[in-house]
Formats: structure tokens, C-alpha cells, sequence
């Protein structure tokens, strides 16, 4: 019995395994966008304290903190996919995607878009976060539905009292 075994770590480059530094990346760009946006926020001489840039300022900065930690992970620790050989001992190339992660994702994404306006924030985040949760990985569709309907009403309240923000009401508002 012989094994026939392929030497592709002398091929690989200083990409392969990082390939997700592409995220960190985008939230780089994000942070620097909501940066650059609160910076030129036009703040009302009637503003309270805490003010509308604290918010934007906290995202920007867990976008750039959680882009270093996932940069750090990946430099030190490349995320490689061993994707094996077939049965000539050659081994396997391509992309490793989760189609139906993201398709779901996005699609969710979309559905909150198009019903915000009518269904209000509490529905259309509530459908959001389910979508989400599903998207990746959740099967207790249920509870999913409750704990999203939970913190999308959270985050209306929260808007609301600490905020002073009003975010759309949609249906329920007319109802109530």
C-alpha cells in the first residue's frame, strides 16, 4: 500500500488563509466613513448632552477595535481550508463559500429595507433579526422570532427614552 502525498504548502502564499482580511478592511472603511461623518455633523445648538456624535463615534470605534482583533487572529493564525485531493492525489482548489449564509443574510437585509416604512421599525427589525439568525445557523424558529421581536422592541425603546429619536412606527403606530 503506497501514499501518494502532495506538497502544496511550499505553493501557498502569504494570502492563502487570510483571504478574510478583506472584512477587517471593509470595517477600516466604515469606521473612517462614520468618523469622517460625525466630524462634519451639522449639531444643533440645541443638542443635550450626550449629544448625536456619541453614537456614531462608539460604532466607528468598535469597527476599527473588532477590525485590529480580526486582523491580529488572522495574521497570527491563517484560517486555511483543507479542502483535500481527489482520487489522482490532486489536490482540490477553488473558493470555499457558504452560498445559503449569505444569500439568506442579504436576502433579509432586503426584505428589512422594502417593509421599514410600512411595517415600522419594531416589525421590519424584528423580520431583520430573525431572517439573520437563521441565515446563520439558527433552527429554533420560534424562540428566534421572539428574542428578534424582543430586541427590535428594545432598540425602539431605547431610541425612544435615551435617544429621543423616533424610529418609522409603521403598522403599530396607526394601531396604537
Amino acid at each position: 500500500m503506497t501514499t501518494t502525498t502532495t506538497d502544496t504548502d511550499t505553493s501557498r502564499s502569504f494570502w492563502t488563509g487570510r483571504s478574510g482580511l478583506i472584512v477587517p478592511a471593509l470595517l477600516v472603511a466604515l469606521g473612517a466613513f462614520l468618523v469622517y461623518g460625525t466630524i462634519t455633523m451639522d449639531v444643533p445648538s440645541t443638542a443635550t448632552s450626550p449629544g448625536p456624535q456619541v453614537f456614531p463615534a462608539i460604532v466607528a470605534g468598535g469597527c476599527f477595535v473588532v477590525a485590529l482583533l480580526v486582523t491580529i487572529q488572522l495574521m497570527v493564525k491563517p484560517e486555511v481550508v483543507d479542502r483535500g485531493v481527489d482520487e489522482d492525489g490532486v489536490p482540490h482548489t477553488g473558493t470555499v463559500s457558504n452560498w445559503r449564509t449569505l444569500s439568506i443574510t442579504v436576502g433579509s437585509v432586503a426584505v428589512f429595507i422594502a417593509l421599514l416604512d410600512p411595517l415600522g421599525w419594531v416589525l421590519a427589525g424584528a423580520i431583520l433579526f430573525w431572517g439573520v439568525s437563521i441565515g446563520l445557523g439558527g433552527r429554533r424558529y420560534v424562540f428566534d422570532a421572539a428574542v428578534a421581536l424582543l430586541v427590535s422592541s428594545a432598540i425602539q425603546i431605547a431610541f425612544s427614552a435615551g435617544l429621543g429619536l423616533t424610529l418609522p412606527g409603521g403598522v403599530l403606530a396607526q394601531i396604537f
